[in-house]
């Protein structure tokens, strides 16, 4: 069923790794699809890190991958504001993910930026949280990375981008002007597209219902559900989503090149 498809498009966490350790078959899976001489990438919402770090991660789980490979919401969103032209934003970020976007050409503006940039900001503080707040009374245009409600931790889940845009809705009535991410299709569509490929081409694998899955939903996409994450088979059995394959990890998912 699988081994028709041209291009993968895999989540990290929950479905390659949990925290800083490898799910089970993770390295062999993606060494089987290079084999195969299938086109992957890792298809990631967290935007509290960029492409090089998420990269020094899969290295340290002993992924063979490189950063071309790796695709991450803030991308999708910053190549949205060069299509318009906007490069003086107030985002919320942490650090690391501050200096991505500052070496990108977009400039941090905290009076008079064109728009403002929620991300997974694992570092926020209250006093940031009420300037972003400010500007969008403001009617500065309001976008955010991805949707994700939480997080996974090895400890348990914590909060994620999700939580945040809520606490935003219920102080402002403001939700974002658009969503980037999963499960947004213009996060690959321009992959697909590069690669001269079509939606029946593609692969997403993920462990999430509302993001991974949903990404796969009235397309020609495969959709795969892995039951090592967030998503429960009682919670699947519950939900209006369907998928091509559910599976309980990865190791079973390669009986179905078979």
């Amino acid at each position: 069923m699988l081994d028709n498809k041209k291009i993968f498009f895999i989540d990290c966490d929950g479905t390659l790794a949990l925290g800083d350790k490898p799910l089970a078959g993770a390295a062999d899976f993606i060494n089987e699809l290079k084999k195969r001489k299938k086109i992957v990438y890792i298809l990631t919402n967290n935007s509290s890190k960029v492409p090089s770090q998420h990269l020094a991660k899969f290295k340290d789980l002993n992924l063979d991958l490189d950063e071309n490979n790796v695709l991450v919401s803030t991308q999708a969103a910053l190549e949205y504001f060069k299509g318009l032209g906007i490069k003086e934003i107030f985002w919320l970020a942490n650090e690391k993910v501050s200096e991505y976007i500052t070496g990108l050409g977009f400039n941090f503006n905290e009076k008079t930026p064109q728009a403002v940039l929620l991300t997974y900001d694992n570092t926020i503080t209250y006093a940031k949280l009420a300037k972003f707040i400010h500007h969008l009374r403001n009617n500065i245009p309001y976008y955010a990375t991805h949707e994700d409600i939480v997080c996974p931790d090895p400890k348990g889940y914590l909060p994620d981008i999700g939580t945040f845009i809520k606490l935003i809705e219920m102080t402002t009535g403001l939700l974002p002007k658009k969503i980037f991410g999963k499960p947004n299709k213009d996060f690959i569509e321009p992959i697909i597209k590069k690669h001269n490929l079509s939606f029946a081409d593609a692969v997403i694998i993920g462990d999430r219902l509302y993001t991974d899955m949903k990404l796969a939903a009235n397309s020609p996409i495969t959709s795969v559900l892995l039951l090592t994450g967030e998503t429960k088979l009682e919670v699947y059995k519950k939900s209006s989503i369907r998928c091509d394959i559910v599976a309980a990890d990865l190791i079973e998912l390669r009986q179905y090149f078979e």
